[in-house]
């Protein structure tokens, strides 16, 4: 019995005994330790990957934060003005504005119609004006400068129980430059009424567009002045510099 107690424990000793049962022992105690290391690696992969897209987003809200906040350039500042300007100049600038560009209308006087030939105009009063340096003086409107210009023309006869001129209703506007120091028709506009008619009213309106010299002058005529209605709205004359 001894004997085999002996044995028994030589085995045990020879399989668990001294320095080899540390190594089972080792063995069992670092299993755990290789199951644990995944899925601290995967933390430290989300940690990280979680600080590189708040870095990121913070990169490019510092960029555009900071487009914003730098001052704006002295060649941006020119170039924003007259965008502010256009839209929130006001009434007052868009006139300044249209005041500077050549135009005028000229109406029906309140006085006498004629200075011997030519048609004499209201200048100011009204609907009439005169801008970007036109200038009317006796029956001719002088042209500012040289320039392609819409020149338009209208009056509106009435009959009367007599009148002495011909039926033939004709008005027209001439011009005088300095190439030629000779009146030249430019706009003219014809029409034909009868005597036996009863009341009648004729507006005879035209328009056209011409190359004018600077300082040329801009005179109409008409066959029939006495038949000429006075309302300004009926009867008008001007001229307006297209842009270039």
């Amino acid at each position: 019995m001894e004997a085999e107690r002996c044995c028994c424990c030589c085995c045990y000793c020879y399989c668990c005994g001294g320095e080899g049962a540390l190594q089972p022992l080792s063995l069992v105690q670092s299993a755990p330790r290789r199951q644990t290391r995944p899925p601290a690696m995967a933390q430290c992969l989300t940690v990280g990957l979680l600080l590189l897209i708040l870095a990121a987003l913070a990169l490019l809200l510092t960029v555009a934060l900071g487009g914003r906040g730098h001052p704006m350039s002295p060649d941006s500042q020119q170039t924003m003005k007259p965008e502010r300007q256009a839209s929130g100049g006001g009434f007052e600038q868009q006139q300044q504005k249209n005041s500077s560009h050549p135009s005028a209308m000229l109406t029906a006087p309140a006085g006498n119609k004629t200075d011997g030939d030519y048609l004499l105009w209201e200048s100011e009063k009204g609907n009439a004006f005169c801008r970007g340096g036109f200038v009317y003086s006796g029956g001719s409107l002088v042209v500012p400068r040289a320039g392609l210009y819409r020149v338009f023309l209208q009056i509106t006869y009435e009959s009367k129980s007599r009148f002495h001129c011909s039926p033939i209703l004709k008005s027209t506007v001439f011009v005088l430059q300095k190439s030629y120091n000779l009146d030249q028709p430019l706009l003219k506009s014809v029409d034909t009424v009868s005597k036996t008619l009863g009341r009648w009213n004729k507006s005879l309106y035209t328009a056209g567009l011409f190359f004018l010299e600077a300082d040329s002058r801009l005179r109409v005529t008409s066959s029939c002045q006495e038949l000429i209605v006075g309302n300004e709205d009926c009867v008008f004359f001007g001229a307006d510099l297209l842009p270039q």
